[in-house]
């Protein structure tokens, strides 16, 4: 199968364009090809005509900074004019970059643009380029699927038994008489699926509930990871460029191993050691309490450290918009917060409902402190 082909339109023209091309062509999974933008009227005919050669766009956030091109908006505006005219079966991925202090300044502030894209990354010292070329891939991929067959719930999710997910994915994914496009399938299930712990969970949030440090336990941690959790990764739409479990199978796995044990109802070390018991692999080791933590019933983790947490012992962290109902929140701890400090680039804060347990906090440890 040949490599799927991107069409990047960027206003420059020097090396930096040039490092992004090469970045993703030198991974040998997609290929990029570069183009300066036009005037929009010309630039919506060009694209309509030349993307059916393409399998998705990657557009710089400011077209205009070039004062010899006659270009006066910007990656939003040209966004919005494809997702109304494109639709399957030639809908395609379109996906932003730019330097993290032009994304900060004007692509952040702006949420309503935030849905025309599938997919952004920041022009950077030391890009991922394998990362980012895995997800680009997996979404024109991901995309042709979509443009091509039958939607349904079990097909979309490569999951037949439906049971253990909450039933408003599947309507969702099923209400056919939203006339959904193939952007709102891929906007539901990166963003509403992916992004937010819920039915799926990341391999940190995987490993907290097993009650494991994955550091300390890299060896055996990969070994059950790659064997013995592989049959409840997710395999479906979009599924080689995230790497996401099922959190219900999670579940029941656990039950399993244990005897028919409760996974949430046990700490950290007696989680761990049913693990090693089934499998043998005396090299896990069970996570530890971050600072300022007591608790090892883990089921979540902290956003800034990455590291295991109980959702008593962390603090919400703010989210723009509600969450929906099979999304679980977000959590920091106190030393995220009050100690170490969350760097503002990560935009991450806690809710204000949690300021007053936080300040009651700081002023315990505080109290504490000057008793010793």
């Amino acid at each position: 199968m040949s490599n799927m082909k991107y069409l990047y339109i960027d206003d420059e023209n020097d090396e930096s364009v040039e490092a992004i091309s090469s970045g993703f062509n030198d991974q040998g999974l997609i290929e990029v090809e570069v183009s300066q933008p036009k005037d929009f009227k010309n630039q919506v005919k060009d694209l309509l005509e030349s993307l059916t050669k393409y399998d998705g766009l990657i557009l710089d956030l400011r077209l205009d900074q070039n004062m010899q091109l006659d270009v006066s908006y910007n990656a939003p505006a040209i966004a919005q004019e494809l997702r109304t005219k494109v639709s399957a079966p030639n809908a395609f991925p379109i996906i932003l970059c730019s330097t993290d202090e032009r994304m900060r300044s004007t692509y952040d502030i702006d949420q309503t643009s935030h849905d025309l894209f599938d997919y952004k990354f920041l022009k950077g010292s030391e890009p991922n380029w394998e990362k980012f070329s895995k997800k680009l891939q997996s979404l024109a991929e991901g995309y042709k699927w979509l443009n091509n067959n039958i939607i349904t719930s079990g097909s979309v999710l490569n999951r037949f038994d439906l049971t253990g997910i909450d039933s408003r994915i599947v309507e969702k994914i099923e209400d056919q008489e939203r006339n959904n496009t193939t952007y709102d399938f891929s906007n539901f299930i990166i963003k509403d699926i992916f992004h937010h712990p819920g039915a799926l969970i990341k391999e940190r949030l995987v490993a907290a509930r097993l009650g494991i440090d994955i550091e300390a336990s890299i060896e055996s941690w990969i070994e059950l990871r790659d064997s013995h959790l592989k049959d409840f990764k997710y395999t479906g739409v979009f599924g080689s460029g995230w790497d996401r479990w099922w959190s219900d199978k999670l579940i029941s796995f656990f039950k399993e191993i244990s005897g028919g044990k409760r996974l949430s109802s046990l700490n950290a070390d007696e989680r761990v050691q049913f693990i090693k018991e089934a499998f043998n692999l005396q090299g896990l080791v069970a996570a530890s309490p971050i600072p300022y933590c007591s608790s090892t019933n883990f089921w979540t983790v902290c956003e800034e450290s990455k590291k295991p947490l109980d959702p008593l012992e962390g603090f919400k962290v703010f989210e723009s918009v509600d969450l929906k109902s099979w999304q679980e929140p977000k959590y920091l701890s106190f030393n995220a917060i009050a100690v170490e400090g969350v760097p503002k680039h990560k935009g991450l804060r806690p809710q204000v409902s949690e300021l007053k347990r936080i300040q009651l906090m700081k002023e315990t440890f505080s109290e504490k402190k000057n008793e010793d």
